[in-house]
């Protein structure tokens, strides 16, 4: 039987508000060691909103000379996002990393409250132990330069 998502996902991962500073976010993805975090609408519902990657820091807020105290809301990814579901097979996982180039999916319930996160790290991991042969070409398929 093929692993799920929730099985290989990363459990109540850490999450910002839109109102956390893009600094909060910045020391928080140090603190966790990723370089993305989930937007919630708070931390009560977990309902994810939106996604603030490191790059979005560095191009958005950086690049743009910003605050460190400008909102996570102003430079975060925000709209259609490429989300698993706790059932979904590795292979839609690896297919959505593949679709949107992304290295990290937020793994979201019914309700779209995050539950978890899959890191491309996790899927290469997993890829390699079931002996896929092409985990190296799936890595580059999703770190493609635009």
């Amino acid at each position: 039987m093929a692993m799920k998502a929730k099985e290989l996902m990363t459990k109540s991962p850490a999450c910002v508000t839109p109102q956390t500073t893009v600094q909060e976010a910045a020391k928080l993805m140090e603190n966790e060691d990723v370089g993305s975090l989930p937007v919630v609408e708070n931390r009560d519902s977990l309902r994810l909103i939106g996604i603030v990657t490191d790059r979005d820091i560095a191009l958005r807020v950086v690049g743009h000379g910003l605050f460190a105290s400008t909102p996570v809301n102003d430079v975060m990814s925000s709209g259609k996002l490429a989300c698993a579901n706790p059932d979904d097979s590795l292979d839609k996982v690896e297919d959505l990393m593949v679709e949107h180039q992304v290295r990290r999916i937020p793994v979201v319930d019914q309700n779209n409250c995050v539950c978890g996160v899959i890191a491309q790290a996790d899927l290469a991991r997993e890829l390699r132990s079931v002996g896929r042969k092409d985990f190296g070409k799936v890595i580059q398929e999703i770190s493609q330069p635009d």
